[in-house]
């Protein structure tokens, strides 16, 4: 997922912020559900990137009721934490002020670092909640050798190492994941018919007829072009490292002509870019879920993990990626923007 912290430039004017505000309800599609409480246990149409061994354990679009009233009110308070990049800072504090709009004394400390360092941070109890990669849980942190190979397997994986290593949970995953995907421009797909990873092929023996730019630690990942090269047989293909941000201009130049992207990356909204289906799974499965201490999920009481599940279940891939529009590509501040996002969709 991404781990760039560009875009951060000044605060949004009043009517920049407003028209995020727009674009932000417009993706998730309206207010808070009325429905009930229980998650789906079938993908609607607004959710059909989800694999269906995700959906017992992904918060649906709709499916979630937001408690009435101020549940939280006298509970223990609790720190949030959040990693160190734009997406992440706008999790956080989606969740905390969704908490603190029904009465939870919460608290964030942002900016923390990267997986093993914020894992750290819970464990030693200078945090209790956290939102979550949960692929990041199983190779980073659990650092299992042979992650599993579908998203639910990822799911279970994370939640077994936090309940019998960190006496953590795992709450319901979001709609969207943010994992690594190769783009191409839609001209260069069409012109190769071009629909997943392994049709790069169809450009040259191996793909030789390509070169995909991206960081350079993507270079010789299992989860990355190395990966590529195994799995797909792209064994011609070169590769140009860039520094994170810079693929895009490298494909719209035509010094490369894919990319390594990230599934949430804002720059995907402009419609002018194909990325290509994995079936082999190779990248992975980043799903966010909130991972929170058992104690206090038992001492918060159920209205706390269901306003956390609330908020998880409006996160679809076009929210997230309008989310990230307006912090990174327009400079508006992470908490300006979760606060409007959740008061355009119900909370007061």
């Amino acid at each position: 997922m991404s781990t760039t912290t560009g875009g951060r430039l000044g605060r949004l004017s009043l009517v920049g912020v407003a028209a995020a505000g727009a674009l932000l309800l417009a993706a998730c599609g309206g207010g808070g559900s009325s429905s009930s409480a229980a998650p789906s246990t079938a993908p609607s149409s607004a959710n059909s990137s989800v694999p269906a061994d995700a959906v017992s354990v992904t918060a649906m679009p709709g499916s979630i009721q937001l408690p009435a009233g101020t549940p939280g009110a006298g509970k223990p308070a609790i720190v949030i934490g959040d990693k160190n990049f734009p997406e992440e800072f706008v999790l956080g504090e989606l969740y905390r002020q969704a908490l603190a709009a029904k009465g939870y004394a919460v608290s964030i400390k942002s900016n923390i670092g990267g997986s093993e360092l914020i894992d750290t941070a819970l464990s030693s109890n200078q945090i209790q909640m956290y939102p979550e990669y949960l692929g990041e849980i199983v190779t980073s942190v659990a650092k299992q050798t042979n992650p599993p190979t579908s998203a639910s397997g990822t799911y279970q994986a994370a939640k077994q190492f936090e309940e019998s290593q960190r006496q953590s949970t795992v709450l319901l995953q979001t709609p969207f994941q943010d994992t690594d995907t190769v783009i191409v421009p839609n001209a260069y797909a069409q012109q190769h018919g071009l629909a997943a990873v392994g049709d790069l092929n169809k450009v040259g023996p191996g793909g030789a007829g390509a070169t995909i730019a991206g960081p350079v630690e993507f270079k010789t990942r299992q989860t990355g072009f190395l990966g590529m090269q195994q799995q797909y047989g792209l064994t011609g293909m070169g590769y140009l490292p860039v520094q994170a941000g810079s693929q895009y201009t490298a494909i719209d130049q035509g010094t490369a002509q894919a990319a390594d992207a990230f599934s949430t990356d804002y720059q995907l909204l402009s419609n002018k870019y194909t990325a290509l289906a994995d079936p082999k799974g190779i990248f992975g499965f980043q799903y966010v879920a909130p991972i929170v201490k058992q104690s206090v999920v038992q001492s918060e009481g159920p209205e706390f993990t269901q306003t956390l599940n609330w908020v998880s279940s409006l996160l679809s891939t076009q929210a997230i990626q309008a989310l990230n529009s307006a912090v990174q590509g327009h400079g508006a501040q992470p908490a300006d923007v979760a606060g409007q996002f959740l008061a355009a969709n119900g909370l007061k």
